[in-house]
């Protein structure tokens, strides 16, 4: 009962972090404010269509959908169903890491990372770029679980070993990745140590790899066609978070 409890109460408590980081990464993909990360993080919310501030009741994660019907109630332009779609999305991920390490503070501190690389990914995805400003509270929130971890110089290595993979990949093939890819992917392996970031870069590419390969039968683009790369990134470092050791335990015992 009282894991369930939790659960339902994380869950709850990750859709407003859901309606936060999705209105962030939407403020950051606007080419008005994306300049701006202080605007992007203090600006009221308001309709993109009519500019029309929302009142606090409809700012309510999937209640406010629910009640305005799916649409602005002052020029009555349809809402997007990816507002609530990321509320419950956020919402899952909240009760994914406190079912996995409870109610405490280096949970809640690993859930805000999450939040930070998906809300990156959004971005990525809308326009092509990674803010340097979420990279660098991404990397000052690993501050954190790294002194937790009292092995800084695995995260170390772990930050070389995806600068020196992505510096390598680009040399190769030129154009592969972007400068944020980089990064991003220097600062989870900060965050992750070195084995742990070669379990996310192998889901990373694959992930990747295969949706690319989809992305370019569907669309009938050449496979060298760009896609962001973020998102898969992000599915790497979530994936680790939570199932990180169990996938190197499989490791081990393949190998020894």
């Amino acid at each position: 009962m009282e894991i369930i409890l939790t659960i339902t109460l994380s869950f709850i408590f990750g859709t407003f972090w859901g309606s936060f980081f999705y209105t962030l990464a939407l403020r950051y993909a606007d080419s008005r404010i994306k300049d701006s990360p202080l605007k992007a993080l203090f600006s009221r919310s308001q309709c993109p269509m009519c500019m029309k501030k929302i009142s606090p009741l409809l700012l309510i994660p999937i209640v406010g959908f629910i009640i305005q019907k799916g649409r602005c109630r002052n020029c009555g332009s349809r809402i997007s169903v990816l507002y609530p779609a990321s509320e419950i999305l956020y919402g899952i991920m909240a009760s994914l890491f406190a079912w996995k390490f409870g109610i405490t503070i280096y949970g809640f501190n690993i859930y805000l990372l999450a939040g930070i690389a998906l809300s990156i990914s959004i971005i990525d995805v809308k326009t092509f770029i990674i803010p340097d400003s979420l990279v660098i509270a991404f990397t000052l929130l690993s501050i954190y679980p790294i002194l937790l971890n009292n092995n800084i110089k695995d995260n170390l290595w772990g930050f070389l070993t995806l600068f020196a993979i992505f510096i390598v990949i680009l040399l190769v093939f030129p154009g592969s990745f972007g400068g944020g890819d980089l990064k991003l992917a220097s600062a989870i392996g900060l965050l992750s140590g070195f084995e742990t970031s070669i379990v996310i870069l192998e889901i990373s590419l694959i992930s990747g790899a295969i949706i690319g390969i989809i992305y370019a039968l569907k669309t009938r683009k050449s496979l060298r066609t760009r896609i962001p790369f973020a998102p898969f990134l992000t599915i790497g470092l979530i994936v680790s978070l939570l199932y990180g050791r169990e996938i190197l335990l499989v490791y081990y015992r393949i190998l020894y």
